[in-house]
């Protein structure tokens, strides 16, 4: 059995100083779309906003419906 970690080329387009984050959106092994991320920003999931929030002092509660 092959336990090779499958490898995915990728061509970006970046100049050749570039150092920084890239996230990529891959469909089937193809790179679909990029984006730049800026040092600001960050990637999570609304449970981790609500963590960062509620550390910040804020509290989260979700709105009532009629």
């Amino acid at each position: 059995m092959d336990n090779q970690i499958p490898m995915l080329k990728v061509s970006l387009h970046v100049s050749p100083d570039f150092s920084g984050r890239i996230l990529l959106y891959v469909e089937n092994g193809f790179v679909k779309g990029d984006t730049v991320l800026r040092p600001d920003e960050i990637i999570g999931t609304p449970v981790l906003f609500d963590h960062i929030l509620e550390r910040a002092g804020y509290r989260v509660t979700p709105v009532k419906k009629d």
